[in-house]
């Protein structure tokens, strides 16, 4: 992927300082050690625009699809700015957080297949989001659909468990 990685991991680091992050705080809250954040800061080049590169954005504030801007010459995105196909926040309404960033990665990359929700006592569900790996192939999609299938009737029986029970 062409664009200025020096110059991302300046911005990135500057933004960080600001922010009052160390190195191994931001990487703690993404999930990844110091030394991948220290790469990212050196300008190491990427293939492609990663997961990790997705979780500092959100951490920064940034928004959605700074990281590609940046590396066109651009500065950091507001964070109120719309509809980017780069990157989807997934936000619980219950405390206006987000979800945790393995989750959130989960979400965002890949294919989704199938969702299920099933009622686990009057007061709480499950969700279940079954994903595609970004790089499956066809028949390799195929062959996780069938699994879901089958595995899908011994969810369909434990919400039939736990109906009527309660908190």
């Amino acid at each position: 992927m062409d664009g200025d990685w020096l110059r991302l991991g300046g911005v990135i680091r500057a933004a960080r300082k600001r922010k009052g992050l160390s190195q191994v705080r931001l990487g703690d809250a993404i999930g990844v050690k110091r030394t991948a954040i220290q790469t990212i800061e050196r300008g190491h080049e990427f293939q492609s625009v990663t997961a990790t590169l997705r979780d500092i954005e959100r951490i920064l504030e940034w928004g959605q699809g700074s990281i590609e801007h940046i590396l066109d010459g651009g500065d950091p995105l507001p964070s109120d700015t719309p509809g980017n196909r780069y990157y989807t926040k997934h936000a619980r309404q219950d405390s206006g957080g987000e979800l945790p960033v393995r989750i959130s990665r989960a979400l965002t990359e890949g294919t989704t297949l199938d969702t299920a929700i099933l009622p686990l006592s009057p007061n709480t569900e499950m969700v279940v989001v079954v994903k595609g790996k970004p790089n499956a192939t066809h028949d390799q999609i195929m062959a996780a659909l069938t699994a879901w299938e089958e595995k899908g009737g011994y969810l369909e029986r434990l919400g039939e468990l736990t109906e009527g029970r309660e908190d």
